[in-house]
């Protein structure tokens, strides 16, 4: 096989295991996500209650081959993460992917070391 047969094959191959990892890992944060909305009404406030279950509902993940988002498209969210001039912020996005990022980049590495290891013999 020519080379450039084997890094097509490879690039393929890396691609689609670091799209499937990385679907899992941003569904995996969304749920993380929804769990921190749990809190119900008296309950601590360091994240947003949980009343109606709308902001809850509203966290979705997309992912497309090498990229992946998870958000809400619920107003609500944005002043629940950053305050508003009544509401102290109550952020849970961004302190939830500061804290699980290191962790989906170190899990997405070994699977490119793993798709790439055939290259080196082992």
């Amino acid at each position: 096989m020519k080379l450039t047969g084997i890094s097509a094959d490879l690039g393929s191959h890396l691609e689609s295991a670091l799209a499937a990892a990385l679907a899992e890992e941003a569904q995996n944060l969304a749920s993380a996500l929804r769990e921190t909305l749990a809190t119900s009404p008296g309950g601590p406030h360091s994240h947003p209650w949980q009343r109606t279950g709308t902001l809850h509902n509203s966290i979705e993940m997309v992912a497309a081959d090498t990229e992946a988002v998870v958000g809400s498209n619920d107003p609500v969210a944005h002043y629940q993460e950053h305050g508003s001039q009544t509401l102290p912020p109550r952020p849970s996005f961004g302190p939830l992917a500061a804290i699980a990022g290191p962790g989906i980049a170190h899990r997405l590495g070994l699977i490119a070391r793993n798709a790439i290891a055939p290259l080196n013999g082992k």
